[in-house]
């Protein structure tokens, strides 16, 4: 059924500044990102209630930042489990290659990798939306078609429930709608195959009684059935099992042939099964991402494996990069030069993650047995030689491309510290607006600004001074109290004075002295190409 929907007024179709499709994940931050900036967004979603059972099972801290600007990351929090690390075992049982977790302080604010459970955050974003007046959700529906402009994109929306149909327009139409995306289908674009292509079966269990399971995620790189385990939060818990040549995923509709294959690792009566599915894993990425006014994001534009636990993480990064860049269009009339590089930032990240991806599934899922023990040999040698990178973080790349200068911090993300504000310790994104940020540790850097002042705040600028003690500063600045030490020792370690930081907290550029600050932004606003 269609929910919250406005009514019409006279004969003007329903308009919104940014029209949704899909309310996963992805399309739920991203319509969360949207309103919380004030954006009127319509969310259109086939499912009217949040599908039950989960698929994504992993958040990095990256992803969790981009929560807190949903208002649902210190909610989901509690219920989560900090990842205990990877280890990887090979034929002889023996670990031949590890990820061990970053240790607190974080330097993003959250642990680097955490387990979660799908439905939970679902639930979450879409309460979120439910309480915003400037969200319109159309739930039980489906976008069934769309024609754009140079103006608007004037969309068809259909009841599934009753068939009926109706008309709506939008600034953009945002496809999150899945790997079979009927927007990516209609805009006529494709897929990139990356040659991944593996069927696996997807075990949740609970865990019901104490029984000899690893402390860490394990991947079981054995030839005669490789598999993964990882650990869920609570007492969840997560098998994915390859699938072998001569089987085929009907097999695996029995419930007593799933329940066969797990007791390959685990004593199965300790556990009930929530679910279990079949999966044909895939590593793809679209040729285009968008047209003029519609865009895809998460798995209508890439589809990753699993086994560096991005998928999710890789729509998330979709959702904030796009986000402010609509906003930022949408306010200041529109910006094709902003906007393309959407694309051109996007892409060739998730597609490095991709790679690294599937070069992790090679790994784990060799069946032949010789090309398995020499796999052993050279990863055993790594590990104990030291060569070996044991970050799992190391593997996701920085932003190469785009809204970027070429210094040295440019593209990497920005530290989240804790912060001191009104007498409570807050992380510094809870205080600061998804906006960009000039950050100093100095007080006198700020000074720096003051000519251009005006032309920052037009873009929704903030100015930050981030100290160990509180002190005195400019009209306008903003001073925060750093609790610990993280911003304190980056910005030392970096050698810099300022930071110019972007919405999505990718860092824009350093700044040494007033005449580098002048240079910076004179770049910027060439690349945004705002009309005002």
């Amino acid at each position: 059924m269609i929910v919250a929907a406005r009514r019409r007024i006279g004969d003007h179709l329903q308009h919104f500044d940014v029209l949704v499709s899909g309310c996963g994940p992805t399309g739920g931050v991203l319509s969360n990102l949207l309103a919380a900036q004030g954006l009127s967004v319509c969310v259109v979603e086939r499912f009217p209630e949040v599908y039950p059972t989960p698929r994504a099972i992993v958040l990095d801290w990256e992803a969790m930042r981009t929560l807190q600007y949903c208002g649902v990351a210190h909610t989901l929090f509690p219920s989560t489990r900090s990842h205990p690390g990877t280890d990887f075992l090979g034929v002889d049982g023996e670990i031949i290659k590890l990820f061990d977790p970053a240790p607190p302080p974080y330097a993003l604010g959250w642990p680097s990798t955490s387990t979660f459970v799908q439905p939970e955050l679902e639930k979450m974003l879409r309460r979120a939306l439910s309480l915003r007046a400037n969200v319109t959700m159309k739930l039980g529906c489906t976008v069934t078609g769309f024609a754009e402009d140079s103006a608007r994109v004037v969309v068809t929306i259909a009841d599934n429930a009753t068939g009926a149909s109706e008309t709506a327009t939008a600034t953009f139409l945002v496809g999150c709608d899945g790997a079979n995306s009927e927007i990516r289908k209609r805009l006529g674009f494709n897929l990139e195959d990356y040659r991944f292509d593996e069927w696996w079966i997807v075990i949740d269990a609970w865990q019901l009684c104490d029984t000899e399971l690893p402390r860490k995620t394990t991947q079981y790189c054995w030839p005669s059935r490789p598999a993964t385990y990882v650990v869920g939060p609570g007492n969840l818990r997560r098998w994915e099992i390859k699938l072998l040549a001569q089987e085929s995923p009907a097999e695996f509709d029995d419930p007593a042939r799933v329940r066969a294959v797990m007791a390959n690792y685990v004593d199965i009566r300790c556990f009930d099964i929530w679910r279990s599915a079949t999966y044909r894993f895939a590593a793809r990425v679209g040729d285009r991402w968008a047209s003029r006014r519609v865009f895809l994001a998460g798995d209508a534009v890439h589809q990753m494996p699993p086994f560096l636990g991005q998928g999710l993480c890789a729509g998330l990064r979709d959702a904030f990069n796009l986000a402010w860049k609509l906003v930022l269009a949408q306010r200041h009339g529109g910006s094709d030069i902003l906007l393309s590089t959407y694309e051109t930032e996007r892409k060739p990240h998730v597609a490095k993650v991709i790679q690294h991806a599937k070069e992790f599934g090679l790994i784990i899922g060799e069946m032949d047995e010789a090309r398995a023990r020499e796999r052993d040999r050279i990863l055993l040698a790594e590990l104990r030689e030291g060569r070996m990178t044991t970050t799992r973080q190391a593997f996701i790349p920085d932003l190469t491309n785009g809204i970027l200068t070429n210094d040295q911090l440019s593209g990497s993300l920005m530290v989240q510290p804790e912060v001191v504000s009104s007498g409570r310790t807050r992380l510094m994104d809870d205080i600061c607006p998804m906006a960009f940020l000039y950050v100093t540790a100095n007080p006198a850097a700020q000074t720096w600004m003051e000519p251009h002042a005006d032309a920052w705040r037009r873009i929704g600028g903030q100015r930050i001074v981030i100290q160990s003690s509180a002190g005195s500063v400019p009209d306008g600045v903003v001073a925060l109290v750093e609790a610990g030490d993280i911003f304190a020792r980056w910005a030392a370690a970096n050698d810099t004075a300022a930071v110019v930081v972007r919405p999505d907290r990718y860092v824009y550029a350093t700044v040494q002295d007033e005449n580098d600050l002048t240079h910076k932004l004179k770049r910027l606003d060439g690349q945004l190409g705002l009309v005002d």
